[in-house]
């Protein structure tokens, strides 16, 4: 009888120790990134760490602006004990506050929030807009001039001799007769033809003196 008494303390006091080991058993966030209450500058995502795996279905992850806007891009993105949450480029400075939703790896839905603050993001992006507006510096190395160089005083005077040269001889060397007339304005034949005339005239001039003296 004494160990009938005993038998439903046994069942409460296991019951007692199931109870708390089985609420334990619920996945929980153990990380951030960036994490609770942390200051700098704009992050590109969002990283939730948990203790357990997460199940791919029902995760969902929001991050709102200090304007009330949401500032998430796309789904959140399941990797085991990790949700991965895409932000919006140019993010402003001031405090952005996280509300996050999964299911845990028995099924359990969990859910949480917290925030982080930005500084820095109106300095940042000053810079790169400077960055751009720079003219960036040609990479070629400029080419050099192809023009011939000018010719020197000796080689001009050379090439006009040759070609004066060339333009009064002709191909067996001998004066051209062109040039000669060119000169004097009365044709080569016309020389020979009065050359021949005086020689006659002298000719017969001797012939008639030498004549007269017999």
């Amino acid at each position: 009888m004494a160990s009938l008494r005993t038998l439903p303390a046994a069942v409460l006091a296991a019951g007692l120790v199931l109870v708390p080991a089985t609420a334990q058993a619920h996945d929980e966030l153990t990380g951030s990134e960036p994490s609770d209450g942390a200051t700098g500058e704009a992050p590109d995502d969002l990283t939730l760490t948990f203790s357990g795996n997460i199940a791919e279905v029902g995760a969902a992850v929001t991050v709102t602006s200090p304007d009330g806007s949401s500032v998430t891009d796309g789904e959140p993105q399941v990797d085991g004990t990790e949700v991965e949450q895409d932000l919006a480029d140019d993010l402003t400075d001031g405090e952005y506050a996280v509300a996050w939703r999964v299911t845990s790896e028995d099924g359990h839905p969990i859910s949480g929030e917290f925030g982080f603050t930005v500084e820095g993001a109106a300095a940042q992006t000053s810079e790169e807009t400077s960055e751009e507006a720079q003219p960036e510096e040609s990479s070629e190395a400029p080419q050099e001039s192809e023009a011939e160089p000018a010719p020197t005083p000796e080689e001009t005077q050379g090439a006009e001799e040759e070609t004066t040269e060339e333009e009064t001889t002709d191909d067996s060397g001998q004066t051209s007769e062109e040039s000669v007339s060119t000169a004097t304005g009365v044709p080569g034949w016309a020389w020979v033809v009065v050359g021949v005339a005086v020689a006659g005239l002298l000719g017969t001039l001797a012939w008639t003196w030498q004549r007269g003296r017999s």
